[in-house]
Protein backbone atom coordinates (compact mmCIF):
# COMPACT_ATOMS: atom_id res chain seq x y z
CA UNK A 1 0.00 0.00 0.00
CA UNK A 2 1.48 3.34 -1.08
CA UNK A 3 1.98 6.08 1.51
CA UNK A 4 -0.96 8.49 0.89
CA UNK A 5 1.15 11.58 1.65
CA UNK A 6 2.82 13.97 -0.77
CA UNK A 7 6.57 14.49 -0.58
CA UNK A 8 8.89 16.92 -2.29
CA UNK A 9 12.26 15.83 -3.55
CA UNK A 10 15.12 17.78 -1.97
CA UNK A 11 18.67 17.29 -3.22
CA UNK A 12 21.24 17.23 -0.39
CA UNK A 13 23.38 20.12 -1.71
CA UNK A 14 25.90 20.06 1.13
CA UNK A 15 27.02 16.48 0.53
CA UNK A 16 26.81 15.83 -3.21
CA UNK A 17 28.52 16.75 -6.41
CA UNK A 18 26.42 19.20 -8.46
CA UNK A 19 26.94 19.99 -12.12
CA UNK A 20 26.79 22.75 -14.68
CA UNK A 21 26.63 22.52 -18.44
CA UNK A 22 29.99 22.81 -20.19
CA UNK A 23 28.41 25.19 -22.72
CA UNK A 24 27.39 27.50 -19.85
CA UNK A 25 23.69 27.55 -20.78
CA UNK A 26 21.36 26.37 -18.00
CA UNK A 27 18.26 24.27 -18.62
CA UNK A 28 14.91 25.98 -18.11
CA UNK A 29 12.81 23.18 -16.61
CA UNK A 30 9.44 24.85 -16.14
CA UNK A 31 7.09 21.92 -16.71
CA UNK A 32 7.64 21.82 -20.49
CA UNK A 33 9.65 19.59 -22.79
CA UNK A 34 13.16 20.86 -23.58
CA UNK A 35 14.75 20.48 -27.01
CA UNK A 36 18.49 19.87 -26.79
CA UNK A 37 21.12 17.82 -28.58
CA UNK A 38 22.10 14.83 -26.44
CA UNK A 39 24.22 13.87 -24.63
CA UNK A 40 24.81 17.21 -22.92
CA UNK A 41 28.36 17.60 -21.58
CA UNK A 42 28.45 18.58 -17.89
CA UNK A 43 31.17 19.32 -15.38
CA UNK A 44 31.17 19.43 -11.57
CA UNK A 45 30.67 22.83 -10.01
CA UNK A 46 34.00 24.16 -8.74
CA UNK A 47 33.06 24.02 -5.06
CA UNK A 48 31.86 20.41 -5.39
CA UNK A 49 34.91 18.83 -7.02
CA UNK A 50 35.77 16.74 -3.95
CA UNK A 51 32.21 15.71 -3.10
CA UNK A 52 30.93 12.26 -4.08
CA UNK A 53 28.85 11.44 -7.14
CA UNK A 54 25.53 10.24 -5.75
CA UNK A 55 22.44 8.55 -7.19
CA UNK A 56 20.73 11.96 -7.30
CA UNK A 57 22.28 15.32 -8.01
CA UNK A 58 21.49 18.66 -9.58
CA UNK A 59 22.22 20.72 -12.69
CA UNK A 60 19.81 23.56 -11.94
CA UNK A 61 16.73 24.37 -9.89
CA UNK A 62 13.54 22.76 -11.17
CA UNK A 63 15.16 19.53 -12.28
CA UNK A 64 17.32 16.79 -10.85
CA UNK A 65 20.00 14.41 -12.11
CA UNK A 66 20.09 10.65 -11.61
CA UNK A 67 22.74 7.99 -12.11
CA UNK A 68 22.32 5.58 -15.00
CA UNK A 69 21.28 2.78 -12.60
CA UNK A 70 18.59 4.95 -11.00
CA UNK A 71 17.44 6.04 -14.47
CA UNK A 72 16.91 2.40 -15.47
CA UNK A 73 14.88 1.89 -12.29
CA UNK A 74 12.79 5.07 -12.60
CA UNK A 75 12.12 5.15 -16.35
CA UNK A 76 9.23 2.65 -16.36
CA UNK A 77 7.80 4.13 -13.13
CA UNK A 78 7.88 7.78 -14.20
CA UNK A 79 5.92 7.21 -17.41
CA UNK A 80 5.33 10.42 -19.33
CA UNK A 81 5.76 12.65 -16.26
CA UNK A 82 9.51 13.08 -16.87
CA UNK A 83 11.62 13.90 -19.91
CA UNK A 84 14.99 12.16 -19.48
CA UNK A 85 17.90 14.05 -21.06
CA UNK A 86 21.22 12.23 -21.34
CA UNK A 87 24.21 13.91 -19.72
CA UNK A 88 27.88 12.99 -20.02
CA UNK A 89 30.63 13.65 -17.49
CA UNK A 90 33.96 11.86 -17.98
CA UNK A 91 32.94 8.18 -18.15
CA UNK A 92 29.70 8.63 -16.22
CA UNK A 93 26.37 8.48 -18.00
CA UNK A 94 23.86 10.61 -16.10
CA UNK A 95 20.30 11.72 -16.79
CA UNK A 96 18.65 15.08 -16.23
CA UNK A 97 15.05 14.58 -15.12
CA UNK A 98 12.83 17.32 -16.47
CA UNK A 99 9.44 16.95 -14.79
CA UNK A 100 6.81 17.84 -17.40
CA UNK A 101 3.66 16.91 -15.47
CA UNK A 102 2.04 20.04 -13.99
CA UNK A 103 -0.95 19.30 -11.76
CA UNK A 104 -3.59 21.62 -10.29
CA UNK A 105 -3.70 20.05 -6.82
CA UNK A 106 -2.74 22.85 -4.44
CA UNK A 107 -5.36 23.72 -1.81
CA UNK A 108 -5.37 27.48 -2.40
CA UNK A 109 -7.36 28.22 0.76
CA UNK A 110 -5.04 26.39 3.15
CA UNK A 111 -1.65 27.00 1.50
CA UNK A 112 0.46 29.96 2.63
CA UNK A 113 1.75 32.21 -0.12
CA UNK A 114 4.94 34.26 0.18
CA UNK A 115 5.15 38.01 -0.53
CA UNK A 116 6.54 37.28 -4.01
CA UNK A 117 3.48 35.30 -5.12
CA UNK A 118 5.03 31.86 -4.59
CA UNK A 119 4.17 29.16 -2.10
CA UNK A 120 5.64 29.45 1.40
CA UNK A 121 3.80 26.39 2.75
CA UNK A 122 2.08 24.07 0.28
CA UNK A 123 -1.04 22.17 1.29
CA UNK A 124 -2.25 19.64 -1.27
CA UNK A 125 -5.74 18.37 -2.06
CA UNK A 126 -5.05 14.63 -1.94
CA UNK A 127 -8.01 13.87 -4.22
CA UNK A 128 -6.20 15.74 -7.04
CA UNK A 129 -2.68 14.34 -6.49
CA UNK A 130 -1.66 11.86 -9.21
CA UNK A 131 -1.12 8.25 -8.15
CA UNK A 132 1.92 7.73 -10.39
CA UNK A 133 5.00 9.70 -11.40
CA UNK A 134 6.49 13.06 -10.52
CA UNK A 135 4.71 16.41 -10.75
CA UNK A 136 5.10 20.17 -10.39
CA UNK A 137 2.69 22.95 -9.52
CA UNK A 138 2.49 26.35 -11.22
CA UNK A 139 2.16 28.20 -7.89
CA UNK A 140 5.83 27.74 -6.98
CA UNK A 141 7.07 28.83 -10.42
CA UNK A 142 7.47 25.18 -11.42
CA UNK A 143 10.59 24.75 -9.25
CA UNK A 144 9.39 22.23 -6.64
CA UNK A 145 9.45 18.56 -7.57
CA UNK A 146 6.72 16.50 -5.95
CA UNK A 147 6.31 12.75 -5.77
CA UNK A 148 3.21 10.67 -6.28
CA UNK A 149 2.69 8.08 -3.54
CA UNK A 150 3.91 5.31 -5.89
CA UNK A 151 7.15 7.13 -6.83
CA UNK A 152 7.82 7.94 -3.19
CA UNK A 153 7.48 4.26 -2.22
CA UNK A 154 9.69 3.20 -5.14
CA UNK A 155 12.42 5.67 -4.14
CA UNK A 156 12.25 4.61 -0.49
CA UNK A 157 12.73 1.00 -1.64
CA UNK A 158 15.71 1.98 -3.85
CA UNK A 159 17.32 4.12 -1.10
CA UNK A 160 19.11 6.58 -3.41
CA UNK A 161 22.02 8.59 -2.10
CA UNK A 162 22.06 12.38 -2.34
CA UNK A 163 18.38 13.06 -1.74
CA UNK A 164 15.97 13.82 1.07
CA UNK A 165 12.18 13.87 1.11
CA UNK A 166 10.09 16.54 2.75
CA UNK A 167 6.49 15.76 3.68
CA UNK A 168 3.82 18.24 2.57
CA UNK A 169 0.53 18.98 4.28
CA UNK A 170 -2.70 17.47 2.89
CA UNK A 171 -6.39 18.24 2.95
Amino acid sequence: MADPNVYSLEVDFAHIKTFSCVNGRPFRCKGLLVTVEQPVAVKPDEDDAELPLCDMSLVNVGSFVVSNDLYEYLKPLAGNTVQFIELQWENARLWLCNVVSVVDCLDQQKSEMNPFGGVANAVFDLSKVPEQGFFKIKEDNFTGIYLSPAIYEALIAYQPSGVEFEEAALT
